[in-house]
């Protein structure tokens, strides 16, 4: 065998050690995105019409927040991110309908956040605007089967 010979093998066991390990760096680290609006409670009032129970806001999210919509319903006197400024105020009564529910799993620090999407109708006339909105808290704690708990607050549209 040549050194040429050696050389190419070298650099090919290599080249294929390199690709393996990048691919490996994805998998693991990629923000994984599970769709669960059949899962309950979502499934009760996925496409159903809610009532705003007090006024809101709209914020246009900080771009490395945002998920799929660039708008986040809050609550009316939350801590704004800076960078972060309010797009819209709704009122109490106004329409909501939320689309789908999504776990999102942060690929890197492994934390999962569910984040439901959806639209509001709001003001005179009349205008619809999507919205993302992070409900619920992970546990670090998981139950007999191994499932990480997770807490949902009372949500804006419910208080």
């Amino acid at each position: 065998m040549t050194l040429k010979k050696l050389f190419v093998k070298i650099l090919l066991i290599f080249l294929v050690l390199a690709i393996g390990f990048c691919g490996l760096l994805y998998f693991s680290l990629r923000t994984r995105v599970n769709d669960i609006s059949n899962q309950e409670p979502f499934a009760s009032f996925i496409g159903k019409e809610i009532i705003l129970g007090q006024e809101a806001i709209l914020v246009n999210n900080y771009e490395h927040f945002v998920h799929e919509e660039p708008l986040y319903l809050d609550a009316v006197g939350s801590q704004l991110f800076e960078g972060t400024t309010i797009a819209c105020k709704l009122s109490k009564g106004d329409i909501i309908v939320i689309n789908s529910v999504k776990d999102v799993t942060n690929g890197v620090s492994g934390t999962t956040s569910t984040i439901l999407l959806g639209e509001v109708t709001t003001g005179n006339p009349s205008k619809t605007k999507p919205f993302e909105y992070d409900w619920g808290n992970q546990q670090i704690a998981k139950n007999s089967k191994g499932v990480y708990l997770f807490t949902f607050d009372t949500a804006d549209w419910e208080k």
